[in-house]
């Protein structure tokens, strides 16, 4: 089964509405995917370095547009069916984390990054980067080192962003420095806009909820995770958050599940809950309670949480069993909390959910 196959078979089984800017995007999908098939893959060696001729990129792809366009679900279309091992799917932001950790760990060497280069493209023969972003000055010198030896290592590259590749990094600090990482993208990558009128992450929310508190709200939830993250991963039991793990109900991709006992009732701080913030556009939290005072050091969390989630503009889905504005019952968080509620309430909106995720650096 290509690409192609798989778009049809994922909109038929979650009832996806047909579009025809994503029809356009899925046979581009299908071009890469048979060209990588046709072409063989050739390892690097040390005299690529000296000559780089003899091995062949596979020109990637640069989809962009609006949120909700699709932009991810074509992503996962083409990634699932890729008939090989050497791949990886992941989100910018974490990526560009793993880039730092792996600097970090090389002894000190005047270039690293070609060798970080090569350590990936040992693994990976096509890159698929999910929310491409440039927002600090410091990634924007590694993309350009990076990315070089990337392509110069054969890896094809497949990215999803916000912004057009020409407007990366736009009146960014020393903008002229990151230029030839523009340059590489153009050369290595085919841009396409996803121009549909339609925000399908919208509908999908207007449809199912944000905010639950009958008695089957969990498997009403359940329902529209698959439905938002048809990849679901569920072997996976934990995530990575500032080198600590952290317990998940669930997750695929960029949206995350948990349960508030997990995420708000264990000792987690402010910057744990920006790292989620930047990493995931949907959150997911579960059999949230009535908070009295005694739980005031899980309110303070929940705050916390709610504050990292709003200035992401990270969309919310959660269960409770009160309304927003009676989940905390005491008296020293009073005025803390009614923020809270206040921003609970704008998240349901449907202005707030039209909103993209915003990733800061």
């Amino acid at each position: 089964m290509g690409p192609i196959d798989k778009f049809h078979e994922k909109l038929k089984l979650h009832n996806f509405k047909y579009d025809a800017a994503q029809e356009q995007a899925v046979q581009l999908i299908q071009n890469l995917y048979d060209e990588l098939l046709s072409t063989p893959q050739v390892k690097p060696r040390w005299w690529h370095k000296i000559i780089k001729k003899d091995r062949r990129t596979v020109r990637g792809l640069y989809f962009w547009g609006g949120v909700g366009r699709g932009k991810t679900f074509l992503m996962d279309c083409f990634f699932e069916v890729l008939p090989f091992k050497n791949k990886r799917r992941i989100h910018f932001h974490r990526f560009m984390i793993d880039i730092h950790e792996q600097l970090r760990a090389l002894p000190k060497t005047p270039n690293p990054l070609p060798i970080v280069a090569k350590l990936i493209s040992k693994e990976v023969r096509v890159l698929c980067l999910d929310e491409f972003h440039v927002h600090d000055i410091t990634d924007a010198m590694l993309l350009t080192g990076l990315f070089k030896s990337l392509f110069e290592y054969g890896v094809t590259l497949f990215a999803t962003s916000n912004v057009k590749i020409n407007e990366l990094y736009k009146n960014g600090l020393q903008r002229n420095l990151f230029l030839p990482t523009i340059d590489y993208l153009n050369i290595n990558t085919k841009e396409f806009e996803l121009c549909s009128n339609e925000d399908f992450r919208l509908l999908q929310l207007e449809k199912s909820g944000t905010y639950h508190i009958n008695v089957d709200a969990i498997n009403q939830m359940t329902e529209y995770f698959n439905s938002l993250a048809p990849n679901n991963s569920s072997t996976i039991d934990s995530i990575t958050i500032n080198h600590r793990a952290m317990t998940i109900k669930s997750i695929a991709n960029d949206v995350v599940w948990f349960d508030f006992k997990i995420i708000c009732m264990q000792a987690h701080a402010a910057p744990d809950y920006l790292e989620i913030a930047q990493m995931f556009h949907t959150v997911f939290i579960s059999d949230v309670p009535i908070l009295t005072e005694s739980e005031d050091d899980a309110a303070k969390r929940f705050i916390h949480l709610i504050d990292a989630l709003y200035d992401h503009k990270v969309k919310l889905v959660m269960s409770a069993s009160v309304l927003p504005f009676e989940l905390y019952t005491g008296k020293r968080l009073k005025f803390a909390f009614e923020r809270t509620v206040s921003r609970l309430t704008e998240m349901a909106s449907k202005k707030y959910l039209a909103l993209p995720h915003i990733i800061y650096n």
